[in-house]
């Protein structure tokens, strides 16, 4: 690819269209009275074909399929397309390759796309100062968009043509953890949420799950300090190769600007970063939040970008999140949808009559975790009663 400068901005060559394809995939079409031909080629978008014959034509030829009608040549006769569709007419049946036209045309009308954008972003890049992550999220979200209209070929199974799983959890026996899902846990502050989370990484480690927790409400020394108190009253040795730890402060995922909301490009690095972890553990959730938190909406696509990174790498995402703080019931904070998008989502208050204790309630259950765990459990995270100063046999 070739750039040639100019004297106020930069020029990418435009990327070369193969007007052959388009041609011979509308003598296709033409040929097939069937309206198999258009039918494989419905994916296509007029704006697709390069030369604006080929693109009239085949804005034509898609009225007609989208009406239900066959294509219905006499409403060429006349214009200035008569001659051209007649030359199609003509075409020998051998370049009845329909597949591959379809592919090239749409990967050149990708390629043609990608250069517009390119050029945009250069010449922007050129004539003034610019916002690089800004540049990187805007390639970013392009690529979504091509995605999205790519030749991707969606395959629908039949039930007979998928084999049955059993869900399985992590740390069935202590607090049961989906792999593949989002799992939210709600508390007040000071009901030890962060503790549990110690717990849950020490008790991962020791299962030989490899388990990263962003702690940012604590600095690292702290967290260091509580899961070594915590390794020691509950027997379980903190295994440096399955545990890692993070308290800068969060970079928001959602970013606003504009009244448009896009993805932050550092969420792409962290998910890179984050390949070799079975278990990602971020609290709190608004820290890494970034849009309104009362946005039903909004909070659906921060919950949908978590998911699908979940659902599509098989990790088990745990967030932490705060509860409402005037009333006194188990509701998390914020936009319902938060809620709604998890699979499971605990509640954590303290025990009134030991400190050292906490209940954990199954408030959403999707997953028939209450046949195991019960509606709620006491699990011990700190070794002394600092009210009592006593000893009482925790959980296990």
């Amino acid at each position: 690819m070739k750039i040639k400068q100019q004297s106020s901005s930069i020029q990418l060559q435009p990327a070369p269209a193969n007007i052959m394809a388009e041609r011979a995939l509308l003598s296709a079409i033409i040929i097939d009275q069937s309206g198999e031909t258009l039918k494989k080629a419905s994916i296509l978008t007029p704006f697709d074909f390069y030369d604006s014959q080929n693109r009239y034509i085949f804005s034509k030829m898609k009225e007609y399929y989208n009406s239900g009608k066959l294509i219905d040549l006499t409403d060429f006769v006349g214009t200035q397309y008569e001659g051209y569709v007649l030359d199609l007419m003509s075409l020998p049946d051998g370049l009845l390759n329909q597949e591959q036209y379809i592919s090239k045309i749409k990967e050149d009308s990708a390629k043609r796309q990608i250069i517009k954008k390119l050029n945009e972003i250069q010449n922007k890049t050129y004539n003034k100062d610019i916002d690089f992550q800004e540049i990187k999220a805007n390639i970013l979200e392009f690529s979504k968009e091509l995605s999205k209209n790519s030749m991707h070929k969606f395959e629908f199974k039949l039930p007979s043509q998928i084999t049955a799983k059993k869900t399985t959890f992590l740390l069935r026996d202590f607090m049961p953890i989906a792999p593949g899902a989002v799992t939210m846990i709600s508390a007040k502050g000071g009901s030890g949420k962060s503790a549990l989370a110690l717990q849950i990484v020490l008790r991962a480690a020791n299962d030989n799950i490899k388990t990263f927790a962003w702690l940012s409400e604590d600095p690292d020394y702290t967290t260091k300090y509580r899961i070594e108190k915590i390794s020691e009253f509950t027997k379980i040795p903190i295994k440096d190769n399955y545990i890692s730890l993070y308290d800068e402060k969060p970079f928001q995922i959602l970013v606003k600007k504009d009244k448009a909301i896009n993805i932050n490009p550092l969420f792409y690095d962290f998910v890179s970063a984050c390949n070799k972890f079975k278990i990602i553990i971020l609290d709190p959730l608004i820290a890494f939040y970034g849009a309104d938190e009362n946005n039903n909406s909004e909070a659906r696509q921060f919950m949908d970008i978590l998911t699908e990174w979940a659902k599509k790498e098989d990790k088990a995402i745990i967030l932490i999140h705060h509860q409402t703080k005037y009333m006194n019931v188990s509701i998390a904070r914020g936009a319902g949808a938060f809620v709604d998008a998890v699979r499971a989502q605990y509640s954590i208050d303290k025990e009134k009559d030991d400190d050292r204790f906490i209940k954990i309630a199954i408030e959403k259950d999707n997953w028939g975790i209450k046949n195991f765990f019960g509606n709620n459990k006491l699990i011990q995270i700190f070794e002394k009663n600092y009210e009592k100063n006593e000893t009482k046999t925790y959980y296990k």
